[in-house]
């Protein structure tokens, strides 16, 4: 996914929420940055910008907390601003939509579906982290359930 001439950037999105907790009872902020690393290595060519719900921080251990304030000064999690239009998903859809005005192919890692936005597959192999940016595929978004109350 390499900008080749004629080709349009790749930014790719990874929902912090999603690689920080990837099989794990409890997210991670070490596993965030570790898997951060083997997706530019593993793509040089992409833009990576690692998106989060502030509330993360709260589940991360005590001992990542501070490191996650870190991240956030030096910019490499941006989280959603308080009190955002349609929450962190419409704060999600307002980066894709700025990046794709700019000329950009937008790829999304996350559990959940973002609307007009391929989703790439996370893996795990020969102790590193795998990204399936060329397989990604968009995700349809399945409706609410909705809940009736019953007459007593």
């Amino acid at each position: 996914m390499a900008s080749d001439a004629g080709e349009r950037p790749t930014l790719v999105l990874l929902d912090a929420d999603t690689v920080a907790g990837w099989r794990r009872t409890r997210p991670s902020l070490s596993q965030l940055r570790r898997a951060t690393g083997d997706l530019i290595a593993q793509h040089p060519g992409v833009k990576v910008a690692v998106v989060a719900d502030p509330a993360i921080k709260w589940a991360l251990d005590d001992a990542e907390q501070d490191a996650f304030e870190e991240a956030i000064v030096d910019r490499s999690v941006v989280c959603a601003p308080a009190g955002t239009n349609d929450g962190t998903d419409g704060w999600v859809q307002a980066i894709v939509d700025r990046a794709r005005r700019n000329g950009e192919k937008v790829v999304i890692v996350t559990d959940r579906a973002v609307r007009g936005v391929p989703v790439a597959r996370l893996g795990h192999a020969d102790g590193g982290f795998s990204f399936d940016l060329a397989g990604a595929r968009e995700v349809e978004a399945r409706a609410a359930p909705q809940w009736r109350r019953r007459r007593r």
